[in-house]
């Protein structure tokens, strides 16, 4: 097929034509080009045709270039317009789907409200019939307002028939009571007519007494009289003892007793046969005696008087629990945070030997003040002195600690200033250029703002460990970076927990007989001794060695694998948790009072030497609150037969690596280098965390007492919580004048304190003496003795409350 049959548009059609005639003059030139063609030709000639040709094509080509480029913008024009239209397009099927969308949701509504089952339609409402018959006004409503004017005429039904109801269940209430009323009308004329009965007894016993001639007298008439078991005994004329059965017992006149007298001196009673006879009265015990009755009030009143004056003060006595006062809000204070909050002032001196006095102290003010603003922890800041104020003046009692001492050096050879640690002391020099000493009109010097940045960079693991710490106990601090505070947190976890007193044990293991003796001593001494002596402000140690032959690995750990790249026997980092054989190895957990750090010096087989561990190639670790472990091997001029004694040399290595690993697990600080330094800094950290926690123990003390309120407080725990509160109090005042030495003292006897007061022997054993169990004691041996008691009492009570209204009705 030809392009003239698949290009049809007309504005193409130019193109193809020049396009055309543009390969024709192409050929044309190609064949005055032609180094065949005909050599008759002048070379000039054909080369000045060969000219013509090139620039005929050059023309062509021009106008190729301008057809195609105008091609290509009609081709964008048209791809432009394609592309809108088809936007529109797009727009206009879009609100179509929009419109079919709505048109179907409007559709479901329409669905769903049609065929909605309102309630309404299961109204019980009445017929139709009846309902125009009751309003005949609403026959030409359509359907919508017919059912409304139904449900309109029902809720007005309904309200008459809830007032009618609710007037109803008024009369019932009142029915009610009034019921209830006439019952206890009722229940109360059955007592007054028993004594209406009682009283109509004596008044006509009386009246036949005077009748009737009486064996016993006048004198106890009423005794006689009001008492019908008395009546067979008297001489009663028929009609008045009929009369007096009459009123006295009218139920058993059909049982009439009949008395004769055979004459006026001598009469006696009789009774008639069974058919006309009445049955006697059944007898009655004779009264309690006075005297019998107070006997027995008197007994009771002993037994109860015993009890209430004797017994209960007793066992009150000897079972009251004693609980001194403890000063609860205080302890909760503490606890909480409020009375104290810690802060670290950290006195900085300046020594400035080569300065006069203004320039120093205008160095000295403008290094405070990069200070401050560089530091983001208020708890913790450093403040700057200069060491030559007052030197004739001697230190006062309560004068801060000295953390740091910087001095000043000058140097003229320096360009930018420099600064060193001395390593055994807490010293920091710092060289700089003369030049470089700010003049007083100067706020801000690089000599400032490099002694500040130094500053802030050696105490930086310092403030990291303290946020920290105050953080745990939900005080606030400063943000520290997420790298930083895993590295200390990670450190925290593996140091130990603070003790007065701990036990160091270097044991000396080997698999087999070799060595078997070590020059303990010298290397104590030597590596482990100055460590110590730092460390004796704040704690104390005792050091305890021990050798252990034929200590092999625990069964179920994993052998050690050699590795032929290093030439070594080599552990995996995952086994070594498994290293330490605990069963077969004697390390004791505790030694006294103080936790043990243990330190394995482990000398390998000469088979299996040497022993490193897997990829890192390292011979020693620490184990996180434990203590540490060293591979010692052989040397391979003495690998050749056993070592049966280690010297301080050999054990030199060793023993450098304990003394790191015991200033990491008492909780030194990686930096600064200087030891003296890391101390002070452990001091300061030491004294916050025993603050901390013994305010911490306060409050769970306080919490313990409030919740349990049956277990004993004993005097003793009442003063140690007062000397805990005292230290407590004093550590909080040292740290606040930047005396750390003094505040670790007191937080020191704080936390021991605290500790002896909560872990008291006699509120331990309280604790777990619940309630149950004194009922479980009580009851068997008082519910015996009590309820006679208790039953004694009440019939007393009973019948003297029963005498009272008797005489009261008399």
């Amino acid at each position: 097929m030809a392009i003239r049959d698949i290009v049809a548009n007309p504005s193409l059609l130019p193109v193809l034509g020049l396009s055309a005639e543009t390969r024709d003059q192409c050929m044309k030139l190609l064949a005055t080009l032609d180094p065949t063609a005909d050599l008759s030709t002048d070379p000039h000639d054909r080369a000045l045709a060969a000219s013509r040709e090139q620039k005929q094509l050059f023309a062509l080509l021009a106008r190729l270039r301008g057809q195609n480029r105008d091609a290509i913008v009609r081709v964008r024009e048209t791809k432009q317009s394609t592309a809108e239209a088809r936007q529109e397009i797009d727009r206009l099927h879009l609100q179509l789907q929009n419109l079919y969308y709505e048109q179907r949701h409007l559709t479901g509504e329409i669905a769903a409200c049609e065929s909605y089952d309102h309630k309404y339609r299961a109204l019980p409402l009445i017929p139709l019939e009846e309902f125009l018959a009751l309003h005949p006004e609403h026959q030409e409503s359509d359907e919508h307002e017919l059912m409304i004017a139904r449900i309109n005429h029902e809720h007005a039904e309904r309200e008459k028939l809830e007032q009618a109801r609710q007037e109803l269940l008024k009369r019932k209430q009142a029915l009610i009571a009034e019921n209830n009323k006439r019952k206890e009308d009722l229940a109360s004329l059955d007592k007054d007519l028993e004594r209406f009965i009682d009283q109509w007894y004596c008044i006509v016993s009386r009246e036949m007494f005077l009748v009737v001639r009486s064996p016993w007298g006048t004198a106890n008439w009423r005794g006689l009289f009001c008492s019908p078991p008395w009546l067979p005994h008297l001489h009663l004329h028929p009609s008045l003892l009929q009369l007096h059965l009459h009123f006295t017992n009218p139920i058993s006149l059909k049982h009439a007793l009949v008395m004769t007298a055979k004459n006026d001196d001598q009469t006696s009673l009789q009774t008639v046969s069974p058919d006309h006879a009445m049955t006697a009265t059944p007898r009655l015990p004779p009264p309690e005696a006075p005297e019998a009755i107070r006997t027995r009030f008197k007994v009771i009143a002993a037994f109860w008087a015993v009890i209430v004056f004797l017994g209960f003060p007793i066992w009150w006595k000897t079972t009251s629990i004693y609980r001194a006062r403890l000063p609860i809000p205080d302890m909760i204070d503490w606890a909480d945070g409020k009375t104290c909050r810690p802060v670290f002032p950290l006195e900085i001196r300046v020594e400035t030997p080569s300065l006069p006095e203004i320039e120093a102290q205008h160095l000295l003010r403008s290094t405070q003040h990069t200070l401050d603003d560089l530091n983001e922890f208020s708890a913790h800041h450093l403040r700057l002195k200069l060491s030559n104020e007052n030197p004739d003046q001697s230190p006062a009692d309560d004068a801060a600690d000295t953390a740091l001492t910087v001095r000043l050096v000058p140097q003229v050879d320096l360009t930018t200033p420099q600064a060193a640690l001395h390593p055994d002391t807490t010293q920091l020099d710092v060289f700089y250029p003369p030049s470089q000493i700010p003049p007083p009109s100067a706020s801000n010097s690089p000599l400032s703002t490099f002694i500040a940045a130094e500053l802030q960079l050696l105490f930086a693991e310092e403030k990291a460990i303290i946020a920290q710490v105050l953080s745990e106990n939900n005080i606030p601090s400063a943000p520290i970076s997420p790298d930083l505070a895993e590295s200390v947190t990670r450190r925290l976890r593996r140091s130990m927990k603070y003790a007065d007193t701990y036990h160091l044990a270097f044991s000396l293991f080997t698999p087999g007989t070799a060595p078997s003796s070590w020059d303990i001593q010298g290397a104590v001494h030597d590596y482990i001794t100055p460590v110590l002596r730092a460390f004796s402000p704040i704690s104390n140690f005792t050091v305890d060695t021990q050798v252990q032959l034929y200590a092999g690995f625990s069964p179920t750990a994993p052998a050690p694998e050699y590795d032929g790249t290093h030439s070594a026997w080599t552990l995996k980092k995952d086994d070594l948790s498994a290293f330490i054989n605990a069963a077969e190895w004697p390390l004791s957990p505790s030694i006294g009072s103080g936790p043990t750090i243990n330190f394995i010096l482990y000398v390998p087989a000469p088979s299996q030497s040497p022993l490193v561990v897997k990829d890192s190639l390292a011979t020693s670790w620490i184990i996180p609150q434990w203590g540490g472990v060293f591979l010692l091997n052989p040397t391979p001029t003495d690998a050749s037969e056993p070592l049966h004694h280690l010297t301080k040399d050999t054990l030199g290595p060793a023993f450098m690596t304990f003394s790191h690993q015991l200033l990491t697990l008492l909780g030194a600080p990686s930096t600064p280098s200087p030891l003296p330094l890391r101390l002070q800094t452990l001091t300061r950290i030491r004294a916050a965390t025993l603050l901390l926690s013994a305010s911490s123990t306060m409050g769970s003390l306080a919490r313990l007492t409030e919740s349990l309120p049956s277990i004993p407080i004993p005097a003793t725990v009442a003063t140690s919580v007062s000397t805990t509160l005292s230290h407590l109090t004093s550590a909080c005042t040292h740290l606040r004048h930047g005396q750390f030495q003094a505040a670790l003292a007191s937080a020191r006897v704080a936390e021991v304190e605290a500790e002896r007061s909560f872990f008291e022997k006699s509120m331990v054993g309280q604790m777990y003496f619940p309630d149950e169990h004194k009922v479980a004691v009580y009851l068997p041996l008082l519910g015996p003795v009590g309820v006679p008691l208790i039953v004694g009492l009440v019939k007393e009570v009973k019948k003297w409350v029963a005498s009272r209204r008797e005489r009261r009705w008399k």
